[in-house]
């Protein structure tokens, strides 16, 4: 038992029913219990409680013993002194506020199959908690709880894109190209591209932008991995040369090499490659967000995101080691994961931040026509014993979130499919 599954009966009136008293026998009638609080307070604010025939209006307590109340410090708080009604398990102290005045208490009685199928949620050992349930709630309040979970996802990349706002000072092109080289490590080398990209002032890629040659040599100099090659390779000599007169222009310190991870990665996935991919997306095209902005359709930024490396690339890897030929253009696969990365956040944040509901709505739309991704969450949610098949990378990114925030954690009790497995036997 947990004072989260309290709160969760309350809020719903799944407690049992019948005729209930406080301990001070005053009848009582359960108006409305109230909205949760998620910060400093009581746990529920503005229920209306009617004792005997007086309804009284404030804010709402919860524990399993009564006596938490005093192990809370709650009788020292003046956060506290509007509480009407102490909801507990087992009612075995009587409180009082920091004023002295003593708080009607009332023993919540838990229904057994409640208790029970909570019980059987929290012990599961499956890939998720309502694996054996999950089959009895709708496609409907699937479908929609999926979306809610979409628009929770982005709602937190809002605010990340804003803490950035903050820090760049409202300079979207720079937070693009942070977000941008970030989804641009593909997960695995992430954390280092967004430190490359944090590093490099944005006008000191605008600045240069007008040569290929020049990026490569700026981001695979920063990324350090210019740093003590000796080597004949005339072409990498030139952005060796190039990148020691950009770091002493911008005062520029590069990365060390050994941040970067290449082990058990297919060579086309290098940080070197991805490197240089990113600077043939950003070379000539130094204002790449306000022409994405301008792409009505979903076509218009894939071919904007579709750009290939210079000719050096084509037999190379790494750079001065030469490899078979084969096309380092960004792949499909990749700049749709760009798009559900970088572009559709950065959309719904604009459009957010700046009141332009079409772009918000844009974003959505975008998610909705591209395919699900391909990875071992979406997978685990098509196992026959779930049944769940993601057709939109909208979908998709909705159950990761899913998984990742709430069924890792067993927040069954904040999810509506929980919910809805709980409430199924009432």
């Amino acid at each position: 038992m947990s004072e989260e599954f309290l709160h969760f009966l309350w809020q719903y009136k799944y407690y049992k029913p019948g005729l209930f008293f406080t301990h001070q026998d005053h009848q009582m009638e359960v108006i409305h219990p109230g909205l949760p609080n998620s910060n400093a307070g009581p746990d529920f604010f503005n229920a209306k409680i009617k004792l005997d025939d007086v309804v009284w209006a404030g804010n709402v307590e919860i524990h399993l013993q009564a006596s938490d109340w005093y192990n809370h410090h709650h009788h020292t708080d003046s956060l506290y002194d509007n509480v009407v009604l102490h909801v507990v398990l087992n009612n075995d102290r009587e409180v009082r506020t920091s004023s002295g005045r003593v708080i009607p208490c009332w023993e919540m009685s838990v229904p057994d199959n409640l208790l029970n199928d909570y019980q059987a949620l929290k012990d599961h050992k499956g890939w998720i908690s309502c694996e054996n349930y999950i089959g009895d709630v709708s496609c409907f309040e699937i479908g929609s709880w999926i979306e809610r979970m979409l628009i929770e996802k982005l709602e937190k990349k809002v605010a990340g894109i804003s803490e950035l706002l903050e820090v760049y000072r409202n300079d979207w092109h720079q937070v693009f190209f942070v977000v941008l080289a970030r989804s641009f490590g593909f997960g695995i080398n992430g954390d280092p591209f967004e430190q490359l990209a944090r590093q490099i002032p944005w006008q000191c890629v605008s600045k240069n932008a007008d040569s290929l040659e020049k990026l490569e040599a700026l981001f695979l100099g920063q990324a350090g991995f210019l740093d003590n090659l000796i080597h004949e390779d005339v072409y990498v000599q030139q952005l060796e040369r190039e990148y020691k007169v950009m770091k002493r222009k911008y005062g520029l310190q590069p990365m060390p090499a050994c941040h970067w991870r290449f082990l058990r990665m297919r060579p086309g996935n290098f940080p070197t490659v991805r490197l240089v991919q990113l600077a043939s997306l950003l070379a000539g095209s130094a204002f790449l967000f306000d022409r994405l902005l301008d792409c009505e359709k979903l076509s218009d930024a894939r071919r904007l995101l579709s750009a290939r490396p210079s000719h050096y690339w084509h037999n190379h890897y790494r750079p001065g080691v030469e490899a078979p030929p084969k096309s380092k253009r960004i792949g499909r696969q990749a700049v749709d994961l760009l798009i559900i990365n970088t572009v559709t956040p950065l959309f719904f944040a604009y459009g957010k931040l700046r009141d332009h509901t079409a772009l918000q709505q844009r974003a959505l739309d975008w998610l909705n026509e591209l395919p699900p991704e391909k990875n071992s969450i979406v997978n685990g949610w098509a196992r026959p014993s779930i049944g769940i098949q993601a057709v939109s990378s909208a979908q998709s990114q909705g159950l990761v979130y899913l998984k990742r925030n709430y069924c890792n954690h067993r927040k069954c009790l904040s999810c509506r499919i929980g919910h809805k497995t709980l409430a199924s036997n009432i």
